[in-house]
């Protein structure tokens, strides 16, 4: 293969590599005002993969993660989600993510991210 048609063959790899991940499908999750607060209340989506959490209850609740009053890095905070709002991060690497809500502190719930090359293993 000449080197022009490598060329157009990887940039075009690249733009339908990077179009996919642009365009995926957020997961969704759905909070509620009674236990268990956060439906899914454990979430397992692959590394990179956006997250949508949509509030339909009558009041505020936040989506924060645990390392934000810990000492540990501050990997998601919405801030205040009123009610009929989303909030939605683009993805997180592979890991567990355990979440809260700072208004609500029994609210609780965990991402489990894999890894698109071992999707059983985090």
């Amino acid at each position: 293969m000449n080197r022009q048609k490598f060329c157009t063959l990887m940039g075009l790899s690249l733009l339908l590599t990077s179009w996919s991940v642009a365009s995926l499908t957020p997961v969704k999750i759905q909070m509620e005002s009674w236990s268990p607060y956060y439906i899914p209340a454990a979430a397992t989506v692959m590394a990179q993969h956006p997250i949508l959490w949509e509030n339909p209850t009558a009041t505020h609740h936040t989506v924060t993660h645990d390392g934000c009053q810990e000492e540990g890095p501050c990997l998601f905070d919405s801030g205040s989600i009123p009610p009929a709002g989303v909030y939605e991060i683009p993805g997180l690497p592979p890991g567990q993510y355990p979440y809260h809500c700072t208004v609500h502190p029994v609210m609780r719930g965990t991402i489990v991210v894999t890894s698109a090359d071992h999707p059983s293993e985090i």
